[in-house]
């Protein structure tokens, strides 16, 4: 059996195969365990980076109106559909966005990569918008 720390396509392979069929015992329940925990990371990581890219683009096209191009409008469009099939996808990962924290987290790494594109400063602390009715709704766009 291949190991995990030496190869681990061939060892998920090799796990799936002893899955289907039934071999239990011989399975490597601590790291499939590990495994499975890590694509849900994986999973809220992905929601995370689309919802601070995202956030950075209306951030930015609110301070630059100069940068409301088709091409931000694309790139928005685009955001909004990858976090709607994230959360088709995986109808748990909504949670976080009722999260405190997390939007905090998310909204700071949108805030950031303004600053670090634009030179702007004295950005809101704190995300302006609401995430269900603004953020996420297809037509809406910051003033």
């Amino acid at each position: 059996m291949p190991a995990y720390d030496q190869d681990r396509a061939a060892w998920a392979a090799e796990q799936a195969q002893l899955l289907r069929e039934r071999r239990f015992t011989q399975l490597d329940t601590e790291h499939i365990a590990e495994e499975l925990e890590a694509v849900g990371r994986s999973e809220l990581r992905t929601l995370a980076t689309c919802m601070s890219g995202m956030l950075a683009q209306l951030l930015a096209g609110q301070y630059q109106p100069e940068r409301r191009s088709a091409v931000w409008h694309a790139t928005i469009h685009a955001q909004r559909r990858e976090i709607r099939h994230l959360l088709n996808e995986s109808p748990s990962l909504a949670g976080k966005l009722q999260e405190p924290r997390w939007l905090d987290v998310v909204w700071s790494s949108a805030v950031t990569e303004v600053v670090t594109e634009t030179g702007l400063d004295g950005l809101p602390a704190t995300c302006p918008w609401s995430l269900a009715d603004e953020v996420l709704a297809d037509e809406w766009l910051p003033n």
